[in-house]
């Protein structure tokens, strides 16, 4: 089966969120790989323990690979293991810089612009999107938007874009709003220290959100995801169903209604 190739595009930190979504992807069967091409090198300085020299970080079954910030420079460091791209099923790229997006990559199977309600993340990411947009021919991407208690109008970010693109974007399928764990950072140093993945502490819409990514990614009925994360002796014992998105975030369009 191909590779799937997934972006995920933003300036907010969102390493905790791709090691959560890879953690399902294992638990399907797929074998992962995230490519840090971040700034601050969330993943390697976060997760990782890597030995000067070393390339690819073994977290829980999720390969981290680091200091990377092109498609050339993927290839070779996974050369020097005995590795290609081509070995995994899965690979989440995530990429938080004007300066990496315009480097040359592949074309990607899933794109996903991951932001909040923080304003200065929300400025520099019109940046960021407006360069996505001039430097590919597919620019169809999907909307991520970590929410907070405080009630920010949802066309905000929206206008501010338009201002900028010159033109209205159009968010492709769902636009996925939800509100976070209120102890995510929590959840996020202990997965850096103790070098473990507190999946089951997430509460039910974040589950949802993973477990629907996959399910469009894989064309799975969402239950099947949802039951690859039970327990054996908790899963169900049915044949696979097709697959059927379940509307479960707020789209777009009925936002504005």
């Amino acid at each position: 089966m191909k590779v799937k190739l997934m972006q995920f595009v933003g300036t907010r930190n969102k390493s905790d969120m791709l090691m959560y979504l890879a953690h399902v992807l294992t638990k399907i069967n797929k074998r992962v790989l995230i490519i840090d091409s971040t700034q601050n090198q969330w993943y390697r300085n976060g997760y990782t323990r890597m030995s000067k020299g070393q390339h690819v970080y073994d977290f829980q079954g999720i390969d981290i690979l680091s200091d990377v910030t092109n498609w050339l420079d993927i290839e070779e460091s996974l050369k020097k293991t005995g590795e290609t791209h081509v070995n995994y099923d899965v690979i989440l790229v995530d990429i938080d810089s004007a300066e990496i997006l315009e480097q040359e990559w592949p074309e990607f199977h899933e794109r996903f612009y991951v932001g909040d309600f923080d304003r200065a993340h929300q400025l520099r990411d019109v940046n960021l999107i407006d360069t996505l947009i001039h430097t590919t021919l597919n620019t169809a991407i999907k909307r991520i938007t970590l929410a907070s208690k405080y009630k920010l109008n949802a066309e905000y970010f929206d206008t501010i874009l338009s201002a900028r693109l010159g033109k209205d974007i159009q968010w492709r399928s769902m636009n996925y709003i939800f509100e976070p764990d209120e102890i995510g950072e929590e959840l996020r140093n202990y997965m850096q220290h103790e070098q473990d993945i507190p999946y089951k502490r997430l509460n039910k819409q974040y589950k949802d959100l993973l477990c629907e990514m996959i399910s469009a990614l894989y064309g799975l009925h969402i239950n099947d995801v949802k039951d690859a994360m039970k327990p054996n002796f908790f899963r169900r014992s049915s044949n696979p169903k097709k697959a059927k998105t379940l509307k479960i975030f707020e789209s777009t369009e009925s936002a504005k209604a």
